[in-house]
């Protein structure tokens, strides 16, 4: 497209598109016509517009050739003017001049080259019984269309009837093609002088050179007025003498002997046409069969077209090329096929089922009888099941994993990986079930861990609570014996477990040693003034009578060796009883020891544990049947602390109720028992009543706590304890005993 800035954008009613050529009369544009939608060619008389010779030929060119209306001649629309400036609007021809075509080199059979010629002569032949003669015939005024067509331009010189629009020595038209009665200017030119430039043409068309062509215009003056033209065998092989003939007589110096008319002419070259036509149709339709048989249409189609320029009538060709364009076509179905049955396969392959289905839908209907579509779509709706059901599987699995079910999700998720292997999205999805499936039985194996470390806590302190009791009770091998069989467990626990065995091992050990040591013997003395050693280990039988006979209360007591010896007189001390009024006699055959009452009771044997709530101060509370009393009172007492209060088993469970493993949790235990009523945070924001007793473990988030404790007699307590952020913490309270005492009644 012509970028000239001189180039308007409309002209009259058409829009312009580009610039085709520009000449000494003007410029031809491309435009098109917008009511119509028709592509038109402009034709505008620019600089020459001010001379009158070329004015009157535009208008004349316009004025011939909108009267002539041939296939073989341009047509012509519209005369107008725009700025004072006249314009030809005429048919657009899409093709190239003959001139372009001599000018390439482009091989061409002599039958195309006869037929092109052929089809001039026929626009000439119109143009003459319309009374025009063209005067300026020339490859550049010859358009070659792309079916072959040829068309006559530029009539601008044209002369109508006898008339001349040549001025005496001015010649008018392209010198090499020129007939000598157009050189004389003294003659009236007609058909005949269109006959011999024809001639020229088809010379210059089979041989490539001009006949009449001196290298200067005097040259060349001469040698069209004075020399025939060059035989054609000189430049053609195998030339037919009748095809010389024609040329010779077209191109004759005396018009008189030259064809009368283009069909004349016309009729003489279109038998040697024939001849080459029969000729090339025998040669270019074998070769255009071959190449049709090897699916090479493109080819076939040109050398088909090639025999049509030459023989446009020709029933083969025709035919032949009919089966040609069907063959393009079913090879373009067949290579469309082939191309969605490719793009289904390869969307198959990616998943791409829907896709795949759709392509595979589009070959279907190109090639409804193909066998390959039908088992390919079968495959891709098997597939679309299939990625149904692992859809489905999958998004079990998700919802499995959601709430917490592994086994189902684990389940789920390898159902899914069964009918794709390879997919990511399951792969993924089971490395997450995995990981959490892992977690949970690192979580329960570390739960189960903290529950046998709670069980072996709770055995360990219910076995040295037990072994405590019997140590209480006087059962001093049996708690040993209890003690070394809990060994084993007890190093299983932390250093404090051991401490507190270790202590209490210790202890039952040293009673042990205490009961084994031997005793020293002590003398008694008998009421009858005489004097016995005894082991201080025997048994004495003291009777504290403080009623009738009948009511008397016996109790082994064991005297310790630690007492000094104690001697009886049985004339100045009055056996235990006397006090009551009643008499004993050495006649009883009792022994009484010499010791303050008070003695005798320390005497009695009371477990360790309960001694240190006795009071050591001389009463009348020292007689042998008020301490029985005493003594039953402190041993059912201690019995019902023991073995009614909750076990240590349910409070191990009461401590480790809620705490799993990696909690946090506050462990609070109190001497000699206390209650738990109550955790509250330093910060005061909440606070849980508990009301359980120690040992007491509980899981507790990381902070400061105030506990409160409610101990024996009604003691109440408050400590601190503060809760790491790992592990756990520990706080003691202390309160003080029950005043046995006061429980028997004593004060």
């Amino acid at each position: 497209m012509d970028s000239s800035p001189a180039k308007p954008s409309r002209i009259g009613a058409y829009d312009i598109i580009d610039v085709i050529g520009r000449g000494g009369m003007g410029t031809v544009f491309r435009a098109t016509d917008p009511r119509i939608g028709r592509a038109v060619a402009i034709k505008v008389l620019t600089a020459a517009a001010e001379d009158p010779d070329l004015l009157l030929r535009f208008y004349r060119e316009a004025k011939y050739t909108g009267s002539l209306h041939h296939q073989n001649i341009v047509t012509v629309y519209e005369l107008g003017h725009q700025d004072g400036v006249p314009y030809l609007v005429m048919e657009y021809l899409e093709g190239v001049s003959l001139e372009a075509i001599i000018g390439s080199g482009r091989p061409m059979p002599i039958a195309e080259k006869l037929g092109i010629i052929l089809q001039v002569c026929n626009g000439l032949t119109y143009a003459h019984k319309q009374g025009l003669v063209h005067r300026d015939i020339k490859p550049a005024n010859i358009m070659i269309l792309g079916d072959g067509t040829a068309k006559i331009v530029d009539f601008g010189i044209a002369l109508l009837g006898g008339s001349r629009l040549t001025r005496t020595g001015h010649v008018v038209g392209s010198l090499n093609y020129m007939s000598p009665e157009q050189l004389s200017g003294n003659v009236e030119v007609d058909v005949r002088t269109d006959v011999y430039s024809t001639g020229v043409v088809l010379f210059q068309m089979l041989t490539g050179v001009l006949p009449f062509d001196g290298g200067s215009t005097a040259a060349t003056l001469r040698k069209i007025v004075q020399d025939p033209p060059p035989p054609l065998s000189k430049y053609l092989q195998e030339c037919p003498d009748e095809l010389e003939g024609i040329i010779e007589k077209a191109l004759v110096k005396n018009r008189e002997e030259r064809y009368p008319s283009p069909e004349e002419f016309a009729v003489d070259l279109s038998r040697v046409h024939q001849q080459y036509v029969k000729k090339m149709l025998g040669e270019t339709l074998q070769q255009a069969a071959e190449a049709m048989h090897r699916k090479d249409f493109v080819t076939a189609r040109q050398q088909v077209l090639q025999v049509l320029r030459g023989a446009p009538h020709s029933s083969e060709a025709t035919e032949l090329l009919k089966q040609i364009k069907q063959g393009q076509e079913q090879l373009q179905r067949e290579q469309q096929v082939l191309q969605w049955q490719m793009k289904a396969e390869e969307a198959f392959r990616k998943n791409q089922l829907e896709e795949a289905l759709q392509c595979v839908e589009q070959g279907m209907r190109l090639d409804p009888e193909g066998a390959v579509f039908p088992g390919l779509r079968d495959a891709i709706v098997e597939a679309q099941a299939r990625m149904g059901r692992y859809r489905e599987s999958l998004k079990r699995a998700e919802a499995a994993l959601k709430a917490g079910d592994l086994e189902a999700a684990k389940q789920s998720v390898e159902e899914a990986q069964a009918i794709f292997p390879d997919d990511p999205g399951a792969r993924t999805l089971a490395t997450q079930i995995i990981a959490r499936l892992e977690q949970q039985l690192r979580e329960q194996k570390a739960a189960e861990k903290q529950r046998q470390f709670a069980r072996s806590v709770n055995a360990v302190e219910k076995a040295m609570a037990d072994a405590r009791m019997q140590l209480m009770l006087g059962q001093v091998p049996e708690a040993l014996q209890a003690l070394d069989n809990l060994e084993g467990e007890v190093r299983q626990l932390p250093p404090r477990w051991v401490e507190q065995f270790e202590a209490l091992r210790k202890e039952a050990r040293e009673r042990k040693a205490e009961l084994e040591r031997p005793l020293a013997q002590e003398p008694i003395e008998i009421f009858d003034g005489q004097t016995a050693e005894i082991p201080a280990a025997l048994n004495a039988t003291v009777v504290t009578q403080s009623g009738p006979a009948d009511a008397q209360v016996d109790t082994q007591q064991s005297v310790r060796a630690e007492a000094p010896p104690a001697r009886v007189d049985t004339g100045s001390v009055a056996p235990p009883g006397a006090e009551s009024g009643r008499s004993s006699t050495a006649e009883h055959g009792v022994l009484y020891p010499k010791a303050e009452p008070s003695r005798v009771v320390e005497k009695t044997e009371v477990a360790p544990e309960l001694r240190e709530f006795l009071e050591h101060k001389p009463s009348t509370w020292s007689r042998p049947t008020v301490w029985l009393g005493v003594a039953v009172l402190v041993l059912v007492g201690v019995f019902a602390w023991v073995f009614l209060r909750p076990s240590s088993e349910s409070k191990a469970r009461s401590q480790t109720q809620g705490a799993t493993v990696g909690d946090t949790y506050a462990e609070i235990n109190a001497e000699p028992w206390a209650t738990v009523t109550a955790v509250t945070p330093v910060s005061g924001e909440a606070q849980s009543i508990l009301g359980q007793e120690t040992p007491l473990r509980i899981k507790l988030p990381p902070g400061k706590y105030s506990v409160t404790l409610l101990g024996p007699n009604h003691e109440a307590k408050q400590v601190d304890i503060t809760v790491p952020k790992s592990g756990g913490a520990t706080c003691f309270a202390v309160f003080k005993k029950p005043d046995l005492n006061r429980i028997v009644g004593k004060e």
